[in-house]
This record gives structure tokens, sequence and C-alpha cells, in this order.
């Protein structure tokens, strides 16, 4: 076989090549520390590290979300920590301000002190995060959570982050829910006098006779008006809102007066009853305002029935029904859901009707019409009112004091609203409390959830590191191996180019 000079010369060349590029292949590996200098290095490692790397990434985002909710809830519990001293000062406040021996002027001091202490809290509520959005606004982050006047104007929306794969979590509450509301589950009323009463009657106290009547989790207006049901003699009226927009109205004489002057009134059909002192003037009134108001809403058609009880409702998803005759017995009345009917019964005595559907026990106060219909949501346990804020009840006390106590009515006037007041921020005192309680849970979960990432971190990483790293000591190895292939090849192109017939005859 004869073989040319010219592929003498080609094959050391191609030999040449081959080591440098090997050569420099591994110096790169070596420089960078990467174990695939180039996808083809290794085709299935360079795909999984891509997902790795990604899983990392998201983790890291995690972590960093984790931390800003972590020192979020850390200012709002900070922030909270001083809402509850300057509370506590205020409760105290409002029981000197009760004082009978002070005069009108005292009160008139007495009330710059509550201005004072508004103007801290209201700055408190509108405290800023360290980016400069207001930590209490919900997601209207760059409006201030209150207005000058006291009125929310945030948002209705929680300033949601993603701490974790699954998992959203509030960094922070909205301000409503911190100052105008009281805790979740409380039961009771507040009383709010009207501003305009001129009577001497003073609310003493109240008493639930019923948990579930017709006023039941509901606001409720009385008005004392003379000549309502009997000629000559003072009544009260309730009034109650509803669902439907038709409101529920009471009537009745004021009863007579017990031994020690006081009057009761309400009805066991509402529910509930008032005890008043001295007897109120044509006009006068108050506001009853739940507590805790029902955790559902309804929503009717219109027709002579409403929803008076909802009990076994959790809440996982909207109940629609239709009161309608059972097209397979016919007769029989209920109501159709999806599909469903289930038949109804009615109370001979009271009208009442009610239906179980699957566990959920609903009663109606009278018979609905064919075809009325009801939708059932699904509500807040708590829920927001102006009457409840924080700063109206501050608002009112404040006003009450400076307007004095020269004639008797107005000295009821004022005990009703200091009544009020005390009543007001002891429902918001136990609500920041237990706000502070629920962003501690959050704190805790952060912790637990930072942990758990962490770990998750760490894995991922030696993962990466397993698939991109470089073994520096088998690389090393390689490089010297290499190195020596290269110079071996470079000396045999030397032998080969020395081979040749002048050469030969030289000799």
């Amino acid at each position: 076989m004869r073989i040319s000079s010219n592929l003498f010369f080609q094959t050391g060349l191609n030999s040449i090549n081959a080591q440098q590029s090997d050569l420099l292949h591994l110096y790169k590996q070596v420089g960078s520390g990467q174990r695939m200098v180039t996808p083809s290095d290794d085709p299935l490692a360079a795909a999984q590290a891509i997902n790795v790397s990604q899983t990392l990434a998201m983790s890291e985002r995690y972590a960093a979300n984790r931390q800003v909710a972590s020192r979020n809830l850390g200012m709002q519990d900070n922030i909270l920590s001083s809402v509850v001293m300057q509370l506590q000062d205020v409760k105290t406040q409002l029981v000197e301000a009760g004082n009978g021996t002070w005069s009108d002027i005292d009160r008139a001091t007495l009330a710059e002190v509550f201005e004072a202490a508004r103007d801290s809290l209201l700055n408190l509520a509108n405290s800023t995060d360290g980016n400069g959005q207001y930590l209490f606004s919900g997601a209207k982050g760059k409006t201030a959570a209150f207005s000058a006047s006291g009125a929310y104007q945030g948002s209705s929306d929680p300033r949601l982050v993603q701490v974790d794969q699954t998992r959203l979590l509030d960094s922070a509450d909205i301000g409503s829910n911190i100052f105008s509301r009281a805790a979740p589950g409380t039961v009771g009323y507040v009383t709010v006098p009207n501003t305009g009463n001129t009577g001497m009657a003073a609310v003493s106290g109240y008493d639930i006779t019923n948990d579930v009547g017709l006023a039941a989790g509901r606001a409720m207006q009385f008005e004392f008006v003379d000549d309502l049901v009997t000629a000559g003699s003072m009544g009260y009226r309730v009034t109650i809102p509803t669902e439907s927009g038709t409101p529920l109205v009471y009537e009745a004489d004021l009863p007579v007066a017990a031994a020690d002057g006081s009057y009761t009134v309400g009805d066991p059909a509402l529910g509930l009853s008032v005890t008043l002192n001295g007897i109120p003037a044509n006009g006068d009134g108050f506001e009853m305002v739940p507590l805790h108001s029902p955790h559902y809403t309804v929503e009717t058609s219109g027709g002579p029935a409403m929803v008076r009880s909802v009990s076994g409702y959790d809440g996982s998803a909207q109940l629609s029904m239709v009161y309608e005759e059972d097209p397979l017995n016919p007769g029989v009345w209920g109501f159709t859901v999806d599909g469903t009917h289930y038949p109804s019964a009615i109370d001979p005595l009271t009208n009442r009707v009610s239906v179980n559907i699957d566990g959920v026990a609903v009663e109606f106060d009278a018979e609905p019409d064919p075809g009325q219909s009801f939708t059932i949501t699904a509500g807040p346990d708590s829920q927001s009112r102006n009457d409840l804020s924080l700063f109206n009840a501050l608002d009112d006390i404040i006003g009450a004091l400076r307007s004095g106590t020269g004639t008797p009515a107005a000295s009821v006037h004022f005990q009703n609203t200091l009544n009020s007041a005390m009543q007001r921020v002891d429902a918001v005192y136990n609500n920041v409390l237990s706000v502070r309680a629920s962003a501690g849970t959050r704190m805790n979960e952060v912790t637990a959830l930072d942990s758990a990432g962490g770990t998750r971190i760490l894995e991922y990483r030696n993962q990466l590191s397993q698939l991109e790293d470089l073994d520096y000591y088998t690389a090393i190895t390689q490089l010297q191996l290499r190195t020596t292939a290269l110079e071996a090849a470079s000396m045999a192109f030397q032998k080969i180019q020395n081979i040749s017939l002048f050469n030969l005859n030289s000799r």
C-alpha cells in the first residue's frame, strides 16, 4: 500500500488539531468550573440542570417573599403593640370622663387629650412599610388607609404574598378589619344614641332572649314616637334592615315603668330586650349595632317570605332554591335545588316554613309565593361597620365632652354617648388583640415555611452541583494526559517531517 507524503502530513496535522481541541475543552472546563461547557457534553444532564435551576430560582424568590412578609408582619405587630397601649390609655380616660364631679371645663380639657389620642391612632393606622406603601390599605398601597375623618379608603382586597408554591399569605391586615369591627365570633351589641336626643332615657343594658330571633345579627333602629300605637301614650318603633331591601318594622307602646323607674322594650320575636332608665322624648332614638353579623347573605326574587335563620351552612358553595310543587308528587310543596326537590314543612301556629337541604336547615318567617327564589351565599364572620369605627367613637366622645352637661337632658345624652364609646372602644381593643394573635400565627407559619424552604434550596443546589460542577481531580488528570498526548503528537509529526529522500541520500 502506497502512502503519499501529503497523507502523512495531513494525518499529523489532524492528530495535533484533535489533541488541541480536547485540551482547549479541558481548559474551558477548568477555567469555568463547569462540567458541561456545551449541552452536547451531556444532553440529559443539561436538560435536568435547566429544570433544577428554574426550581431553585423560584424557591429563592419564595424565600425573598417570605422575608418581605415576615418584615411586614413584624412591622404590623410593632404598630399594633403601640395601638394597644394607646387604647389602654383611652379606656382609662373614658372611665375618668364619667366622673360626675368634673366641670365642663375639665371635660373640655379631657376632650383635647382624646383628640391627641385620636390623631396618634390615626397616624399609626396610616403607617407605611419600608417601600413607602401604606401598610393597612390592602391592595391600594399608594392610598392612605384612613382619611382625616377616619373613613377607611383603602382596598378590601388583602395584600397577598406568594410565600410558597401553593401558599398565598396575607402580609398585612386590612385597616377596616383592625379599627372598624369587633373580633370575629363576638356576640352582642353596642348602643349608639342619636345625636339629636333630648329626652331623659339612658340605655342601661340589654338581654339576648332568642339567638335566632328576627333581630339576630342585625342592626336595629329604635325610635320613640308619641301616639304611635295608642293615642296619648308613648310608643316605640323598631326598624330592622333585611337583605331584600324591605325592612322589618315592629311597633308597640312603651311598657309601664318598673319600681326603679326603668323600662324594658323589645319582644320575644325580636330576640332582644333593651332596658332604659328615664323617659325618652318624642323623636329620640338609638341604634343597636351587632358585634357579629351572620356568616351568610340572602338574596330573594321578592315575595312575602324572608329567611329567618340558617343553620348547618358551611359556606362551601352557594345555595340557590326555588319554592314550588314537586313535579313527581303533586300537592307536595318544597324547594328545588339543582334539580332535586326537598319537601318543606309549615308550622300551623306561626305559619313559618322550614326545609332541610342535605343538613342545611333553613327557616322562613312565612310561606313563600310559588316561584319565589332564594340564594344563600357565604359572607364574612364579622363585617366592618362605620358604627364600630374607633375614630367615629372617639369623635363622638370628643363632641360630647365639648358640648357640656348644663341640662339634665344634656347630661343623659353625654352618659349615653360615653357608654357607647366605651362599648365600641372595648370591641375594637379586643379585635386588635385578635388581629395580633392572627398575625403571630402567620409569622410562625412563615418561619416554618422558611425552614422547609431553606432545606429544599440546599437540596436543589446540591443536585445542580452534581449535574454541573466539575470534578477538578479528574479534570486536572485529563488535562495532564491531553498535554502529554499533544506533545507526543507533535514529536511524531516532527519525526515524519524529517523523513524524505534528500535526507536519506545525505546520510
